[in-house]
């Protein structure tokens, strides 16, 4: 499927269902809102089809999001000068910001978890990212090498690429989930109580486990800290405790 197939799609389901033509003509910004009917039903299509991001082909879909981008932009823009002058109401405020937050989010289509399955803890592996053949491609998220992950717990994240090569001998499993990070919780003592998985939206307390490594096929990060040396914090942190608990916040759970 092409994105302007995926939209046309959309735009006549919403197009169909839409209410806005029933206005009373008495109503003082009756003309305000039938003229922007054309602009909420480009909104909200482009929110519907980015949902559906991933049945597009992978190497269409930079160029989908720009389109969607481009598209969200102009209809906001029109919204701005049909209502200039007075509040544009909260109805359309809400519908632009769906569309803008569906734009943001639409780099993660088809994102998989790389969710470590063994029973017991792991140590990360080290992985040299500019080895990596698919770093210029995609989205990647990865626990720094030498981290010690807890059973259930993703060791990383990627979309429009294949997750990296030197994890192929782990016993991980590829899955559908949101993007997420993963924090960790330490007690007084600096050992470890419990990690949280999180959306991204969400800023509990706590160290973040996940390195951002590349956004949309451009390289944003890199390990932070030598293997070694992390190694030895992680040890330090496990000394005497038996079995932290991993939790989920609503929302960041791997779909099943």
């Amino acid at each position: 499927m092409t994105w302007a197939a995926l939209l046309a799609r959309w735009t006549d389901l919403v197009h169909a269902g839409e209410g806005w033509r029933r206005l009373h003509p008495e109503d003082s910004d009756a003309e305000r809102w039938r003229s922007s009917i054309p602009e909420i039903i480009a909104l909200q299509s482009i929110t519907f089809a980015l949902a559906e991001l991933e049945r597009i082909p992978v190497a269409d879909r930079s160029i989908a999001r720009d389109r969607a981008d481009l598209g969200v932009g102009n209809a906001a823009q029109r919204l701005d000068e049909i209502w200039r002058g007075i509040e544009m109401p909260e109805g359309l405020l809400d519908i632009a910001e769906d569309a803008r937050r569906a734009v943001e989010q639409a780099v993660y289509a088809g994102l998989r978890w790389i969710l470590w399955s063994g029973p017991d803890r792991l140590r990360m592996p080290a992985i040299d990212l500019d080895a990596d053949p698919e770093l210029g491609r995609g989205t990647l998220a990865l626990v720094q090498p030498g981290t010690i992950v807890l059973p259930g717990s993703p060791i990383g994240w990627f979309t429009e690429r294949a997750a990296p090569a030197a994890l192929d001998g782990l016993d991980a499993s590829h899955v559908p989930g949101p993007p997420v990070q993963v924090y960790r919780a330490l007690d007084d003592r600096g050992r470890v109580d419990h990690d949280l998985v999180a959306p991204l939206s969400s800023l509990p307390a706590g160290l973040p486990l996940l390195v951002p490594i590349s956004l949309d096929g451009t390289r944003i990060g890199q390990w932070l800290v030598g293997f070694e040396t992390w190694s030895d914090a992680n040890d330090r942190a496990f000394e005497g405790v038996a079995s932290p608990d991993l939790r989920f916040e609503p929302g960041s759970e791997p779909e099943t």
